[in-house]
């Protein structure tokens, strides 16, 4: 009798496979579209895989008509869902360090990082800055770590000085960019954060400061470079701190600042004089890093 029942314990303890474990845990939104997609059964197969799964409230929170494109492109389905997958290992949350990058088996390379960590607090984890909500979950052929948003649109291969050029909004901002010669920089392997002033951002600059700074390369540049931050801050990772900038000087730091209803404030504090700008628009994903949209130059 004893044998007996350490063996139905152990069996309850084992482990199932990735689509088992999917089911378990709830993310049956996530096993439908595995299932449409005709990815089951390689799910279920040898692996192993590290799977960000999002949850069934993720999907919730797709467009109406981008559900509907996915459950009618079968092809654009599978390759959505094969980017939530890392084939060839077990990716564990121990495992994970602040700005590594991964290949998935869409082909499609995510960014991992990792927020607030201390010897006091585990801090928490996001992929191309969606939260993982619970990590661990072991399965015999994997992991899986469950994630509070589909990872879509994908990573684009422009970097961030291509997307500067293609958005209409950043046109000043390019040519400062140029001016001070740091396009090249800014398309470098990096990462970077770039906190962006749009158009409307240097129309608050009087024209004479603003064309006496496009022909200072030197005070710029320095300008320019307040604008980013090493290493990669979605939205998520943004809390109430200082942020050394890419400039270097210890005296130019910025700080964030988080308030209700997502509002994010970015300060500078250069020359003994506050600025603050407020985050527009977050998480414009680069293949070097991000770009958050900002209303005014720090």
């Amino acid at each position: 009798m004893k044998l007996f029942l350490l063996t139905w314990c152990l069996g309850l303890a084992r482990a199932g496979n990735i689509v088992e474990e999917l089911t378990k845990a709830g993310a049956t939104t996530l096993v439908e579209f595995v299932e449409a997609a005709g990815l089951a059964e390689a799910l279920q197969g040898e692996g192993p895989f590290s799977v960000a799964a999002p949850d069934n409230a993720a999907f919730a929170k797709l467009p109406a008509d981008l559900v509907a494109t996915l459950k009618a492109d079968t092809e654009l389905l599978k390759k959505v869902l094969l980017s939530h997958v890392v084939s060839g290992m077990t990716a564990t949350s121990d495992m994970m360090m602040n700005d590594m990058t991964v290949d998935t088996m869409a082909g499609i390379q995510h960014r991992i990082n990792v927020y607030l960590k201390s010897d006091y607090y585990d801090g928490f984890i996001t992929i191309n800055g969606k939260r993982v909500k619970k990590a661990d979950i072991m399965a015999d052929n994997g992991v899986i770590h469950m994630v509070t948003d589909v990872i879509y649109p994908f990573t684009p291969d422009s970097t961030i000085t291509d997307l500067v050029a293609s958005d209409a909004r950043f046109s000043t901002l390019l040519a400062a960019v140029s001016a001070a010669g740091l396009a090249d920089t800014l398309a470098s392997p990096g990462p970077f954060t770039v906190f962006a002033p749009t158009n409307a951002a240097f129309d608050k600059v009087p024209a004479a400061t603003l064309a006496g700074l496009l022909a200072d390369k030197e005070a710029l540049t320095k300008v320019l470079l307040r604008h980013v931050v090493p290493g990669t801050v979605y939205q998520k990772g943004i809390y109430w701190t200082t942020h050394e900038t890419a400039g270097g000087d210890m005296d130019d730091k910025i700080a964030t600042q988080v308030f209700k209803n997502q509002v994010v404030k970015v300060v500078s504090y250069a020359g003994g004089n506050r600025v603050g700008a407020r985050v527009e628009e977050y998480d414009i994903l680069a293949s070097n890093g991000v770009i958050h949209a900002i209303d005014t130059v720090i």
